[in-house]
């Protein structure tokens, strides 16, 4: 028996190194997921039973769905390792570098566009709109103040 010694590189990567490829294996799960949502859709708006239209709407969410479902099976399988092309650490990359700042920065500018956007609407326009922006200031600096505390009781 003879048993090759290279294995032809996919281009959608594998499931482990020598494993089958990760799209073999993804597109059955997303499409079999894509038709599960389609139904459970079913189930829940019940006044839609009537006819071929049920069917065709059962048919046409699965449609919208499987694309999704179907990339979602994929990121779950694939070992990064055999993609090809794929960086070793992307967590070291330049690109996420310029996201990290990017998130600090868009932050901030939540914070700041918030609080005064709360301020100004107060004096401005109909109390809603100024409770509505203070509770996203609340909610942002809330999850910051989470994250910080976490981040401090595990050292990092």
């Amino acid at each position: 028996m003879h048993q090759k010694t290279t294995q032809r590189q996919n281009r959608f990567g594998r499931i482990k190194p020598d494993g089958v490829p990760a799209l073999r294996l993804a597109a059955p799960i997303g499409v079999a997921a894509a038709a599960g949502i389609g139904a459970a859709l079913w189930f829940a708006f019940p006044q839609m039973h009537g006819g071929t239209n049920a069917w065709i709407g059962i048919a046409v969410a699965g449609a919208c769905f499987a694309p999704v479902m179907v990339a979602l099976a994929w990121v779950l399988l694939v070992d990064r390792s055999t993609i090809p092309g794929a960086i070793a650490h992307p967590e070291h990359s330049v690109e996420n570098s310029w996201y990290d700042q990017a998130a600090k920065d868009s932050f901030h500018l939540l914070l700041v566009g918030t609080g005064f956007g709360a301020a100004i609407a107060g004096f401005c326009l109909p109390p809603m709109v100024s409770w509505t922006l203070a509770a996203v200031f609340a909610f942002a600096a809330a999850a910051f103040g989470t994250s910080y505390l976490i981040r401090k009781a595990g050292g990092r």
